[in-house]
């Protein structure tokens, strides 16, 4: 059976690949956020999984109001993107575990997730960014799940976390010995869209960290059982949380949760956070 060695949760705003936009953060704060994404990286190697399960968002680049899925398992052999040169993040081509994937996609049909299945689903920012630090080399295989947490109707937050929950089991009934990690990517706070764009809660943000440190996810999904809680809160940005929840859910109790970095970017217009899951 496949064995869960790690989980690794943090923003995937556009800045932390993009110049000279990175560097309008002061020293000091790009500093503190690019050491968190350097432990986590580390925590990753010495993980040494065989691929990454990874809880990411569209932004309409691959999903559209024609085509709006709670939950999308990409499938083919590699993916590559982002299919835009609108953010200048950097293009990339990572191998993606289709036998894992697919596994997933029919336990859901038999076990009650009707998760969408594609053959063809480039990367976006919510992948490239956040990998170009934690997997530079682009050499572990991934398996992207795209979370809506874009426009409505999206999941509730408790449909995410028990969508975590449930790959954790698949995972862990794969009848094959690999070792997998999960990545989440999104948030934390942010406003996109005026008259709010480049709004931060850090106060939300702190809360929302502490309350996945203490392994307390039930309170998350209490507070903000709708989307206008979350939104008033957190920002439309703050959907992206999801994304969180559902790594949360799928780490096993022997893996420890710890915040690596939490930096309130006004340059970033994003409350930047890396957390990760890792063996004592």
């Amino acid at each position: 059976m496949a064995e869960i060695v790690a989980g690794v949760a943090c923003s995937h705003v556009p800045f932390l690949a993009m110049h000279p936009e990175f560097e309008r953060a002061s020293v000091e704060q790009r500093n503190r956020v690019v050491a968190g994404f350097e432990a986590a990286r580390q925590i990753l190697e010495e993980a040494n999984p065989d691929a990454i399960v990874v809880f990411s968002n569209d932004h309409f680049d691959r999903c559209f109001f024609d085509n709006l899925p709670a939950f999308l398992v990409g499938v083919a052999e590699e993916a590559a993107g982002p299919p835009y040169d609108t953010l200048k993040v950097p293009k990339a081509r990572v191998r993606v575990m289709s036998e894992l994937g697919r596994f997933i996609v029919d336990e859901g049909l038999e076990r009650g997730v009707d998760f969408a299945l594609s053959e063809d689903l480039p990367l976006d920012h919510a992948e490239i960014v956040p990998m170009s630090y934690l997997t530079p080399r682009w050499d572990r295989a991934i398996v992207p799940i795209i979370v809506n947490a874009f426009a409505p109707p999206m999941p509730s937050l408790k449909r995410c976390y028990d969508v975590g929950a449930f790959v954790r089991g698949c995972v862990e009934r794969w009848p094959a010995k690999k070792r997998i990690a999960f990545l989440g990517t999104g948030g934390i706070s942010h406003w996109v869209g005026p008259p709010e764009t480049g709004r931060i809660n850090p106060e939300f943000d702190r809360w929302f960290l502490e309350r996945l440190v203490r392994r307390e996810a039930a309170e998350v999904i209490e507070k903000y059982r709708t989307r206008a809680a979350l939104e008033h809160a957190a920002g439309n940005g703050g959907n992206e949380i999801r994304d969180w929840l559902a790594v949360a859910a799928a780490m096993p109790e022997h893996l420890r949760p710890r915040v690596l970095a939490y930096e309130p970017v006004l340059e970033w217009v994003t409350g930047t956070g890396v957390m990760a899951w890792a063996a004592a």
